[in-house]
């Protein structure tokens, strides 16, 4: 089956709904072995997962899904982005189990109270799922690390900027709970003073919370929307057209009939 023009697939998974959108959906196979394509400006939304892509192949027997194109995903207040990214799923329990997000991962969320950003970045990242909550990653080859460290009160302790091989993440309630370095570890934690603005963002950070899809109605870029309007309204106008009152049409025809030319 081929959709176009506004082109939308829902997916009910574990008492909720996953909207799909895409210029062009193809779906193939019985439902056990279903697949959903979705191609150019993809985009995507369930409560606690949204993202953008240039397409998506969704095997349901399988249970995962290929982000192809500029994928980006936030999972809650987590932004993640890489060159391609992998949602893996558990086909019984039909919650997601994993993320796989290969060349130039990169992860941001935003300090918790302060202004600043919390970043990891390495090459590639592979995290784990709970209750469709991330909540390991482990962040392999060429690793740093911009993190803003608080006590118990929230009080900033200091801006840890480091290097290593490899770092595990915990992350509780969204967001980070610990970190931990492995291999050829290089860096400091710095008194906010200490470490200016222009040091305090990774080679390739780009915020694009702005971008983040909400909520169902977000799936549709903002050109779409207006081209909608616009076919409505035309559409409407052909409608109005269409229902003009009879004694009216009625005259403008004993009108016509009236002016039309003689033919000798």
């Amino acid at each position: 089956m081929f959709v176009t023009k506004r082109a939308v697939a829902v997916n009910f998974v574990e008492n909720d709904s996953v909207y799909i959108h895409g210029t062009k959906l193809m779906v193939t196979g019985k439902p056990e072995n279903r697949i959903i394509r979705a191609f150019y400006n993809v985009r995507f939304y369930k409560t606690d997962l949204s993202g953008k892509c240039d397409s998506i192949h969704s095997d349901q027997k399988s249970g995962l899904t290929k982000l192809i194109g500029r994928p980006i995903l936030w999972n809650y207040d987590n932004q993640l982005t890489g060159d391609i990214m992998h949602l893996i799923a558990d086909t019984k329990t039909e919650k997601l189990d994993s993320l796989k997000v290969l060349n130039n991962a990169f992860i941001v969320a935003k300090d918790t109270i302060g202004t600043g950003y919390n970043q990891v970045k390495g090459q590639n990242l592979y995290g784990k799922f709970r209750d469709n909550r991330l909540y390991e990653a482990d962040i392999v080859k060429n690793t740093e690390v911009i993190y803003y460290m608080r006590n118990d009160e929230n009080e900033l302790i200091g801006i840890n900027k480091n290097v290593s091989s490899k770092i595990n993440l915990t992350l509780d309630k969204n967001q980070i709970d610990t970190i931990t370095f492995f291999k050829t570890v290089d860096g400091d934690i710095y008194p906010e003073k200490d470490l200016p603005e222009n040091a305090r963002k990774l080679r390739g950070f780009i915020w694009r919370g702005d971008e983040r899809i909400k909520s169902k109605d977000d799936i549709f870029p903002p050109e779409e929307n207006e081209m909608n309007e616009k076919i409505v309204s035309e559409s409407k106008a052909e409608m109005a057209k269409e229902n003009t009152p009879m004694e009216i049409r009625k005259e403008t025809l004993e009108y016509d009939k009236k002016n039309k030319p003689q033919v000798k």
